[in-house]
């Protein structure tokens, strides 16, 4: 390079063939693009020049288009996009290992939520526009637990969609039934301690009243109050705990939180009310399982609860499980399989589970997926 100015050199147009690695991927082809030389006995302004240019500043005019969800699972009906699907078109196959693991995992659509409340979501009024907008604010009123972990909250800016960020580790707590002397109720106590105020309880737990006047609802927050208390299997058993405190307020209870189902998880997901907790008088009995969650009367100290709870995520998201349906359990078998099994492989894991109940299918409206900001700490 004898010539101060730069040249370039063109790539030949043969391709470079990569290698297919232990996978059996599909070869894949890359083509070199022009590449710039310099003249390194140029003086130092151009190569500084060049060096420091950077071509990710500003906004691309280009975008990558994937087309629409125009691929349907014919096990599971998940809509999924062609390169979603690529894997299981390969092998002539009409179900797809995304979704539903090629037809293996089967789990069944959680009930569709009642027609005033599913309008919440997809009217588009201003209601509606209230309501999706601070649906985190809502969900965290009527929410049984607190979150723990560490929230990133520098990552939104403004000028894009909102991201929820949880820095260690997540976890779920639940406190007792009863706030204590001279403590104000949270979470789950509010279903059960001075409920003649609980509108103004719960709009004065998110940070008070006078604070959130103008991005809080009250008619909303009734509506969904009653819609709870109508709908909801957890919600009816805590009410069961308030009325027993107003009949005796002096009483030693206990509410058990049932850890294990008795019928079958691929076919059945939405328990009664006696089938998800029962109200202890007195001392605990015997039948106390290891994953059952007995919340006390006054404790003063919070108790964890474990991601492998049937219950866990309707108690932290009531507003996307509005009857109290359950979410992930250890006990879910695959498709086919039968309860005498003792494969390792036979259940569905936790990335199966939410891999299935994330998908968009046209036969049910998901309040999961189109619940926006709570999606993503849901995520």
């Amino acid at each position: 390079m004898t010539s101060k100015n730069a040249s370039t050199i063109t790539a030949s147009s043969s391709s470079i063939k990569l290698n297919p690695g232990c996978h059996k991927l599909k070869r894949k082809t890359t083509h070199l693009s022009p590449i710039p030389l310099i003249d390194l006995t140029d003086n130092v302004e151009n190569i500084h020049q060049v060096i420091n240019e950077n071509v990710i500043v500003g906004i691309s005019n280009e975008y990558l288009d994937h087309g629409d969800q125009n691929v349907v699972c014919q096990t599971c009906h998940a809509k999924l996009w062609r390169n979603e699907s690529i894997r299981g078109k390969e092998k002539g196959n009409t179900n797809y290992s995304l979704c539903c693991g090629y037809g293996k995992v089967q789990i069944p659509d959680l009930k569709k939520a009642p027609p005033s409340y599913e309008r919440m979501f997809r009217n588009g009024d201003s209601k509606s526009k209230h309501f999706m907008k601070n649906i985190r604010r809502y969900n965290s009123m009527f929410s049984f637990t607190s979150m723990g972990g560490k929230i990133d909250t520098s990552i939104n800016r403004g000028n894009a969609p909102y991201i929820f960020r949880l820095g260690g580790q997540n976890y779920h707590s639940i406190g007792s039934l009863l706030p204590a002397k001279g403590s104000e109720p949270k979470f789950s106590q509010l279903y059960i301690y001075d409920t003649e105020n609980e509108i103004s309880n719960r709009q004065r737990c998110i940070g008070g009243v006078k604070d959130q006047s103008k991005s809080i609802d009250s008619d909303i927050i009734e509506d969904i109050k009653v819609m709870l208390d109508s709908n909801n299997v957890l919600v009816r058993s805590y009410r069961m705990a308030r009325d027993t405190f107003q009949k005796n307020p002096q009483v030693d209870m206990k509410l058990r939180l049932i850890g294990r189902r008795q019928r079958d998880g691929r076919t059945y997901n939405l328990p009664t009310a006696s089938e998800v907790a029962a109200l202890i008088v007195g001392d605990i009995c015997d039948s106390i399982e290891k994953r059952d969650i007995v919340v006390e009367t006054k404790t003063g100290f919070l108790q964890r609860i474990s991601e492998l709870h049937p219950s866990y995520l309707p108690l932290q998201y009531p507003l996307l499980f509005p009857y109290g349906d359950d979410g992930y359990s250890v006990d879910i078998l695959h498709r086919g399989v039968s309860f005498t099994t003792n494969s390792k492989r036979a259940k569905c894991t936790m990335r199966e589970y939410f891999a299935f109940r994330i998908q968009d299918r046209d036969h049910s409206f998901s309040l999961i997926l189109n619940s926006k900001a709570c999606f993503s700490s849901f995520w």
